[in-house]
C-alpha cells in the first residue's frame, strides 16, 4: 500500500488547526515546511503530520492507556475485519497511537491494511504461546509499521492450531491479559484494536477477558439476533465464572439499506431489544467496501468520499468518545 499524503486542509483538520494557522506555523518555522508535487501543490506525509503534532503540542490521548477495543461477534461475515482495520486507521490519523492485533487466522485485518499475511514469520500466536525455548515473543519483535501511529501484529494460517496450543498453557484464559500488561509497560500505545475470530473458543475468551470496550457489528439480515443472544449469554457467563465485567458493550448496525424492508425491520428490532448498547451510527450498505477490500486498503484511502467512509468516520468519533469516558455499563438486555 502506497503511503498516504494529505493536502494542507486535510493535514490541518487531522491536527486540529485551521489551514491558515497551519501555514502561519510553517512560515514562522515552528513546523517543517510542506513538500510539493510536480505541479507545485503543497502536501504532507503521515510522518510530517506527526512532526506537526509534536511541534504544536496537540495530541489526543486516553486515560489508563492502552484502552482495549475488541471488534467481536461470534457470527462470521458481519464486518469485523472491515471495522477493526478502518477504526484503527482512522484513530491513528486522528493522532492516537494504535496497535492492531489480528487474532483471526484468515488474516483479513492484515490484508485490509495492505499486508500479505503469508509474508510474516511471526504472528499474534507468538505473543501468546511460548516457543520451544519457553519464551513468548515481545510485541516489538512481531509488529509491523503501517503508519507512524499504527502498528500491526499480523495473522496468517499458521495460527490454525492456536486454540489447541493455548489449551496446553497455564492460565490459558488470561494469556492475552498478561500480554496487555507487557504492552502497557511499553508506554507506546493509546488504544489496542483487536480483530476477533468468528467463534467462541479460547482465543475469543482471552479477548473478552482483556477488553475495555466490545464493539459488535451486526449485519442486518435474518440471522442477526441469534449471534447477539449468544454473545450476551456468553458475557453473562464470563461475569459469573471469571468475575469480570466488560466495562462497555456497543452494537453497530451494518450493511443497512433503507430500501429493503428487512433492513428496516431488523434495525427496529435492535432498537427495541438492545437500544442501550446501540451506537448512533448506522453503517450503510456500500459497494466501496468491496472495492477497498479488493485493493487491500482502508475505505478512507480507497473511497474517501463514499457513504461507507462517512459512516465509519462517524463511528470512529463515537468509539473515541466511549474510550475516553470512564463508564461501566450493565450488559443486561430485554429478551
Amino acid at each position: 500500500m502506497e503511503k498516504e499524503v494529505y493536502q494542507p486542509l486535510e493535514a490541518a483538520r487531522m491536527v486540529g488547526l485551521s489551514k491558515e494557522l497551519l501555514l502561519t506555523h510553517e512560515k514562522s518555522g515552528t513546523i517543517p515546511a510542506s513538500k510539493r508535487d510536480e505541479k507545485g501543490n503543497r502536501f504532507y506525509t503521515a510522518e510530517d503530520v506527526e512532526e506537526i503534532r509534536d511541534a504544536v503540542g496537540i495530541r489526543p490521548g486516553v486515560q489508563n492507556p492502552p484502552q482495549v477495543l475488541a471488534v467481536f461477534n461470534m457470527k462470521g461475515g458481519v464486518g469485523k475485519s472491515t471495522f477493526s482495520a478502518n477504526l484503527a486507521w482512522r484513530m491513528a490519523e486522528k493522532g492516537f497511537r494504535i496497535l492492531g492485533l489480528d487474532s483471526d487466522p484468515q488474516g483479513h485485518m492484515t490484508t485490509s491494511l495492505g499486508q500479505e499475511p503469508s509474508a510474516f514469520r511471526k504472528t499474534f500466536q507468538d505473543i501468546l504461546v511460548p516457543n520451544h525455548q519457553k519464551q513468548t515473543a515481545a510485541v516489538p519483535e512481531v509488529r509491523c509499521e503501517i503508519t507512524p501511529n499504527l502498528h500491526l501484529v499480523p495473522a496468517n494460517l499458521s495460527m490454525c492450531s492456536l486454540n489447541l496450543l493455548l489449551f496446553q498453557q497455564p492460565e490459558r484464559e488470561y494469556r492475552l491479559r498478561r500480554t496487555m500488561e507487557d504492552i502497557r509497560k511499553l508506554g507506546v500505545y493509546d488504544v489496542v484494536v483487536i480483530d476477533s475470530p468468528p467463534s467462541y473458543d479460547l482465543t475469543s475468551l482471552n479477548i473478552l477477558l482483556a477488553c475495555d470496550l466490545l464493539l459488535a457489528p451486526v449485519k442486518l439480515d435474518g440471522n442477526s439476533f441469534y449471534g447477539l443472544e449468544y454473545l450476551f449469554d456468553s458475557i453473562q457467563d464470563i461475569r459469573r465464572t471469571y468475575r469480570y465485567t466488560i466495562p462497555r458493550v456497543a452494537i453497530t448496525a451494518n450493511h443497512y439499506n433503507a430500501t429493503y424492508s428487512v433492513s428496516r425491520q431488523i434495525l427496529d428490532g435492535l432498537k427495541e431489544h438492545y437500544l442501550p448498547h446501540l451506537t448512533s451510527t448506522v453503517v450503510r450498505q456500500d459497494v466501496s467496501f468491496d472495492k477497498a477490500n479488493a485493493l487491500r486498503q482502508p475505505i478512507f484511502v480507497a473511497a474517501p468520499s463514499s457513504r461507507g467512509s462517512k459512516d465509519l468516520d462517524s463511528l470512529t468519533a463515537e468509539v473515541i468518545g466511549m474510550l475516553t469516558q470512564e463508564q461501566v455499563q450493565d450488559v443486561k438486555h430485554d429478551q
